[in-house]
């Protein structure tokens, strides 16, 4: 038994993949963000990728890599809300919260999510949590089901200017 738990964990370290909880592993990502998918849309020249991973029960990775020409980014977060929908931040990915500066016009940023990481998000309509501050696993479960999105902010557009909702990949 012990040689299977060790090929699982080389096999799970050489796919850059955690096995999570019941067997779950997860590789999210947004292969078009654009400003046409804000809400309201933008009409913008940006385009971005987004790629998440879980790679360890603490800790998601990311790499966020946008061109918005002629523009001054301020920030980049994960939101929790179904498409569609505008929703709280979960999560700075850049420029704000304890994350790096935003590369601007363009750039990549690449860093980890932990519980520290993690900001609390209430439903606006009934007050109820949907997660609490740290809850990695919950915001974990809420990209796994297709309820968070990425965006981009600029100086010009300060509610986002290009954005994607994360399409999760599990395996």
């Amino acid at each position: 038994m012990d040689g299977k738990i060790a090929f699982t964990a080389s096999l799970t370290v050489a796919s850059g993949l955690l096995v999570a909880g019941a067997g779950e592993a997860l590789a999210a990502r947004c292969t078009l963000i654009i400003g046409a998918s804000e809400n309201p849309p933008v009409v913008s020249e940006g385009r971005g990728r987004f790629l998440i991973n879980r790679t360890a029960p603490d800790t998601l990775t990311y790499r966020l890599r946008y061109n918005i020409p002629d523009a001054n980014v301020t920030q980049a977060h994960v939101h929790i809300a179904n498409p569609g929908n505008n929703g709280d931040i979960a999560a700075f990915l850049c420029g704000g919260g304890g994350a790096q500066d935003c590369p601007t016009p363009s750039g990549i940023v690449e860093d980890e999510l932990g519980v520290d990481d993690v900001s609390g998000v209430q439903d606006e309509e009934t007050g109820n949590t949907i997660i609490e501050d740290g809850d990695l696993d919950g915001l974990f479960r809420l990209i796994r089901d297709g309820a968070t999105y990425v965006n981009v902010h600029t100086v010009d557009h300060p509610s986002g200017e290009i954005r994607c909702q994360i399409n999760p990949r599990i395996r």
